[in-house]
């Protein structure tokens, strides 16, 4: 008789948690669908909390496998590229023009493009440990919705300029596939010292604390930062290299 091998849930605790995220992508589809565009935005920034936290409790459960790595492409997929693009699409795209569905279009492939691409790659990038090739999916989905929660703020230039905010999403898909060089969350680690973890500490508390009293305000200015911190990383790579 053959013997039932023993389940660690330890080890599976990773991929629950990329599960979850995986759950909250879809939800954020089904309230983009119910026109609940705000709770779809939050959804989405669960999945990406679950995304950074699937990553960590792997490496300190020691736990990293390719079904975990599978899973977390898979779900970084829908979460990242099909639920955002399927928000912006039924909160700012005009249904009787083709331009802006052709631009998300463009998007989820392109996604779809740097998902293989990093899978493949992920293991060969010498530079992967203090720069990304391009912009991650994540944080591309951040930027792909930042004009929708400035409308939550009464900005409307996205839905008063449809052609504009078509180039917006195709700049930022281009970008994903791109291979200009990005910080990645690791060089934080390289470049904090003992006596800065203090400091460090209380920037990221402030944060957590804006995105909790304050949370649209303090996504665009997330946002913003992290665009002009693009030219910024291709200089800072280019120094060192």
């Amino acid at each position: 008789m053959r013997k039932i091998k023993k389940i660690d849930f330890k080890s599976q605790i990773p991929n629950f948690i990329t599960l979850a995220g995986l759950s909250f992508g879809l939800s954020s589809i089904r309230f983009s669908l119910d026109y609940n565009f705000e709770v779809s935005v939050i959804c989405l920034l669960l999945a990406s909390a679950c995304d950074a936290l699937d990553g960590f409790f792997s490496r300190i459960l020691k736990s990293e496998s390719e079904l975990g790595a599978e899973l977390d492409s898979l779900s970084d997929f829908l979460s990242f590229a099909v639920a955002p693009c399927i928000l912006v699409y039924m909160s700012l795209i005009n249904k009787n023009e083709v331009i802006g569905s052709i631009a998300l279009l463009l998007f989820v492939v392109f996604s779809c493009i740097r998902l293989a691409v990093f899978n493949l790659n992920k293991d060969n990038d010498e530079d992967k440990s203090i720069f990304f090739s391009g912009v991650p999916t994540p944080a591309g989905c951040g930027l792909l919705i930042l004009p929708l929660v400035q409308s939550f703020l009464g900005f409307n230039w996205a839905k008063e300029n449809e052609i504009f905010l078509s180039i917006y999403i195709l700049i930022i898909g281009l970008l994903l596939i791109s291979n200009l060089p990005t910080f990645s969350s690791k060089q934080f680690k390289i470049k904090i010292s003992r006596k800065n973890y203090l400091y460090f500490s209380m920037f990221f508390f402030l944060i957590y604390l804006s995105l909790i009293n304050f949370l649209w305000i303090a996504i665009n200015v997330i946002g913003i930062m992290y665009l002009l911190s693009i030219p910024i990383s291709a200089w800072t790579y280019k120094t060192k290299s």
